[in-house]
């Protein structure tokens, strides 16, 4: 039995040793026990002019035999980008894409050195008030609401995806059923569709959809009425769904139906009473969407937020840098001493 405990002795003894050799902190300045320089500073402002320096207050000492040889500020360059694009081709569908990014552009180098004379004793430690210089390439970038449209500044600031994403999503949430009606009525009223269009869909769906391209014209060829033109009524599917089945007459429902009217208006739309708000509701027929959805498909990005009564195009970009300064003590033999309460500073 002891046998076994002097053999776990030395495999704990062993597994200590090992422990220590992998997660020693101090691999790189030295022994375990070797005396490193004591450093604090603090800034004088976090929020620093791009090209402007710096400044900073050290304090620093050390109780090895060891004299100190000089001092350093390293800083890691961050950036913070945001950008959104609102639609102002509808009205009750309010979207606002948006895309934000937070990355480290350059990472910890070098930026200013400090030999150990300007340091001055104050009795207790070094004292170092200096300051150190910061790019004016990092100033920031905004790029909001522009009146003249720069496909080159967009393509530099938003991502590769952004144009296509925001108009994919337009197209599908006016398209998919007919929960924003009003808007798909008034982008198809109020956009310069070009007759060429609607000429080329009704060859492809086979529909003879007007070819207006006048506002007035095409407000006319959607209309709704409130004369009735035949009835519908509803039953439930199996998998809980309604299905709308019109009728020419109301003696054609079966027994027990609640019948309701349907009102005359343009061919691709469903109008009619309905229980459910005790009054008209109006949608665009189902099969008649993909004609839709083909249609404001050709819309550009620009036109979607494009503000009409501001003349502006509704885009926001905003692009900041700020650093992640330290500060570093050296001795005569190289080791090293760094600031542990780092404090971020934005570059305005």
């Amino acid at each position: 039995m002891k046998r076994y405990k002097l053999y776990g002795l030395i495999a704990l003894v062993a597994l200590l040793t090992t422990s220590c050799a992998i997660h020693d902190p101090f691999a790189d300045n030295g022994e375990l026990g070797q005396v490193l320089p004591t450093v604090d500073w603090e800034l004088t402002s976090t929020l620093v002019k791009a090209g402007k320096h710096a400044g900073f207050k050290s304090k620093y000492y050390t109780t090895s035999e060891k004299a100190i040889d000089h001092s350093e500020v390293w800083c890691l360059i961050g950036r913070q980008q945001t950008a959104t694009a609102t639609s102002k081709l509808t009205t009750s569908l309010a979207y606002t894409k948006t895309y934000s990014l937070t990355d480290t552009v350059r990472s910890s180098q070098q930026v200013a050195s400090y030999p150990h004379s300007k340091a001055e004793w104050d009795g207790y430690e070094y004292v170092l008030a200096d300051s150190f210089p910061t790019s004016r390439t990092l100033a920031p970038v905004t790029w909001i609401n522009p009146n003249q449209w720069d496909q080159e500044k967009f393509d530099s600031y938003y991502p590769s995806t952004f144009q296509q994403e925001f108009k994919d999503y337009m197209v599908n949430a006016l398209t998919k059923d007919s929960t924003y009606y009003n808007d798909l009525r008034n982008v198809y009223i109020n956009y310069s569709f070009p007759i060429e269009l609607f000429q080329q869909l009704n060859a492809q769906y086979g529909i003879d959809f007007p070819t207006d391209t006048v506002m007035a014209d095409k407000s006319n060829a959607w209309y709704t009425t409130d004369e009735i033109d035949h009835y519908y009524y509803i039953t439930i599917s199996e998998d809980g769904t309604a299905v709308y089945h019109e009728i020419a007459s109301e003696g054609d429902a079966p027994t027990g139906a609640n019948v309701q009217p349907v009102y005359k208006a343009a061919f691709w739309l469903f109008s009619r009473y309905s229980d459910d708000t005790g009054g008209k509701i109006t949608t665009v027929r189902r099969q008649y969407m993909p004609y839709f959805k083909s249609m404001i498909e050709t819309i550009p990005f620009t036109s979607w937020i494009y503000n009409s009564a501001s003349k502006e195009y509704t885009v926001s970009f905003k692009r900041d840098y700020f650093l992640w300064p330290e500060f570093r003590v050296y001795d005569s033999d190289g080791k090293m001493g760094v600031t542990t309460d780092n404090k971020k500073i934005d570059l305005n």
